[in-house]
């Protein structure tokens, strides 16, 4: 009867751990704000680079639709080495929306729905891009014979879409990550990160919620990947590996492997209380992780 009675317990903890679920809808309104602090420590090659940050969000308007809200960066700071052309890269890229305001449009649940100043920021985010470019072929001119600076920016602007830009407000790492989903314990799903497909799995007890994902592509996915880069970065030798892509892929030399876990908390008012990530990656031998942690100060 005592081992009877103790199964039924253990029964009912299991049912409700695993029947938990949150649906994440943040309590917004007008002049509401919400400061962040945001250490992203990023090693590669044994040398790490930590970034430093303040984020402010701030609902401007209520509409019938939803909100609009402004996302502004500020307080940069790294120990980035002048002299490494990586470091300075990675403090570049970091500091792409540094002083811009970004005006987004929200539906009720807090999803984002749009960039209302979307030109604007898409402008800033090609300028740091030609400045990155620019640092990039003065320390390494030999790259200019495969890749000219006029094809680099080509695929830079491509890739700034409306759609990309959105991803990138609302991925992992931002506060808004989380923002309208329903999230079920034990639920999967695929994303895409930088063109990679990543599988997810979602933990939820109660207002943590943890998430790991790792990267989840065929071998056809992959040849898919590998000509579609070649394709947009040295055409002239699309062909050359299109006919080799068997070979290629055979010797072991392309692989992409991409593991992330993430630990999110939430408030009573089911803002991001706290997070962090932690990214690995082994991109065709070169291999860096990247650690990520996010505060609410207020």
């Amino acid at each position: 009867m005592k081992k009877v009675f103790l199964l039924s317990i253990v029964i009912l903890m299991s049912v409700s751990v695993f029947g938990q679920s949150i649906k994440v809808t943040p309590v917004l309104k007008k002049g509401m704000k919400k400061a962040y602090t945001n250490t992203t420590a990023v090693t590669t090659m044994d040398q790490t680079i930590t970034i430093t940050s303040d984020q402010l969000l701030t609902i401007t308007k209520e509409t019938p639709q939803g909100y609009e809200m402004t996302m502004e960066n500020a307080n940069f700071s790294s120990d980035a080495k002048d002299e490494n052309l990586a470091s300075r890269l990675l403090t570049l890229g970091s500091e792409i929306l540094k002083d811009t305001k970004v005006q987004v449009r929200l539906d009720k649940d807090g999803k984002l729905l749009d960039i209302i100043n979307y030109e604007e920021v898409k402008n800033r985010s090609v300028a740091t891009g030609e400045h990155m470019v620019d640092e990039l072929l003065k320390a390494a001119p030999e790259i200019s014979q495969v890749l000219t600076k006029e094809a680099i920016m080509e695929q830079v602007t491509g890739a700034l879409t409306q759609e990309n830009l959105i991803k990138s407000l609302t991925g992992n790492t931002n506060p808004l990550a989380l923002f309208g989903l329903t999230i079920v314990n034990g639920m999967q799903d695929k994303y895409n990160n930088n063109m990679v497909d990543l599988k997810r799995t979602w933990l939820v007890n109660g207002k943590k919620i943890f998430a790991s994902s790792k990267s989840d592509m065929s071998k056809e996915e992959l040849k898919a990947y590998v000509l579609s880069q070649v394709e947009k970065l040295a055409p002239q030798q699309a062909d050359m590996i299109k006919d080799n892509i068997d070979m290629v892929l055979n010797s072991g030399l392309v692989k992409i492997d991409v593991t992330e876990n993430a630990n999110y908390e939430l408030g009573d008012d089911l803002w991001i209380k706290s997070m962090e990530t932690t990214v690995e990656t082994d991109m065709m031998g070169q291999k860096s992780s990247t650690r990520t942690k996010i505060q609410l100060k207020n």
